[in-house]
């Protein structure tokens, strides 16, 4: 049987056991989007806990898909040096690496200059700014994006890079009903929605040539398990089916969260909040997936591996309080 310390083999690579770092975001980056000489003495702090892989907070493909004036850019080369220092941090704590790349759309904050960007021009209800609708050369050039930022996160030595297709962003914007009310051939229908993900996600393939694994972190509704904040949005059974397309493609890990209603929703309670995600995701896709949603009892954690809802499951905030979070877990455990 597994457990919370078992070993896992993904993409060629070992994971020392089932405890991710989720992407959370420092805002440390400078006004240019390099990451702060500060960063990578961070994660390296967290990597050491005992974690087996550190994902590095999202960062943007192009200028106008930063969310704040402090994320980390990887929209061009500047970056690169600084973003390999965060890795080898990383890697020298005993952790594998992975880099998270995004476009906000128009989930960005007001006043941050360059083209607010959609899938249509309708009122984002979780950024409440109303973008402008993407033509198909904004669609294309997009796709490019990421796959030139793949390729930075290649090049900076990471193990896995992570397409943020969740909380709002661009890619969950194009998937959700509410925010995509396009007529041609990405939006009308869910596959026509998911369409710019399967590109993006192909286009990054390509690139990669296998060389790291690929990771999606996929909003998979729009509203919280047993809560409706956004009526008509993105359905569990949409979600779940662009899980499958994304499996069958070939998608290494499923990092499994909310679409508009965001990575910690304010109105949920309780750990494990995404678990019914991963649930119904587990029912009928295969592919490794990590479960996330406030997670802080290694009980929790190795209920979650043991019963197979996921492979890995995603510890943030509670490691970040608590630096010995994981060796109290194998405390814990082993009694």
């Amino acid at each position: 049987m597994n457990d919370l310390f078992s070993e896992l083999d993904v993409a060629g690579r070992r994971l020392a056991n089932r405890l991710v770092l989720p992407p959370m975001a420092t805002e440390q980056a400078q006004e240019d989007g390099v990451p702060s000489d500060a960063t990578p003495a961070h994660y390296a702090t967290l990597a050491a806990t005992g974690v087996a892989l550190a994902v590095i907070e999202h960062s943007c493909v192009s200028p106008e898909g930063r969310s704040g004036p402090r994320q980390i850019s990887l929209a061009d080369d500047r970056s690169v040096s600084a973003y390999a220092a965060i890795v080898a941090a990383v890697h020298a704590s005993g952790a594998l690496c992975a880099g998270q790349i995004s476009h906000a759309g128009s989930n960005r904050r007001e006043g941050m200059p360059g083209r607010c960007l959609g899938p249509s021009a309708v009122v984002n209800p979780a950024s409440h700014l109303t973008p402008e609708e993407m033509s198909l050369s904004d669609i294309h050039e997009a796709v490019r994006a990421f796959g030139a930022a793949a390729d930075r996160v290649r090049r900076a030595g990471c193990d896995f890079v992570e397409i943020h297709a969740a909380h709002g962003y661009l890619l969950s914007q194009f998937l959700s009903p509410l925010t995509n009310l396009r007529a041609d051939a990405y939006g009308g229908t869910p596959e026509r929605r998911r369409r710019l993900l399967m590109e993006v996600f192909e286009e990054v393939h390509g690139v990669l040539h296998e060389d790291l694994g690929i990771m999606v972190r996929l909003g998979v509704a729009d509203n919280p398990p047993g809560m409706q904040m956004y009526a008509g949005g993105l359905t569990v059974e949409e979600g779940v089916a662009a899980a499958r397309a994304l499996a069958d493609a070939g998608v290494d890990i499923l990092d499994l969260s909310g679409g508009l209603c965001g990575s910690r929703p304010p109105e949920v309670t309780g750990e494990a909040y995404y678990r019914p995600f991963a649930e119904a995701v587990a029912a009928s896709v295969h592919a490794h997936t990590i479960c996330t949603g406030g997670i802080t009892q290694p009980q929790t954690a190795q209920s979650i591996i043991e019963s197979g809802v996921s492979d890995l499951v995603g510890v943030g905030r509670a490691l970040a309080a608590d630096h010995d979070w994981v060796r109290k877990a194998r405390q814990v455990l082993a009694h």
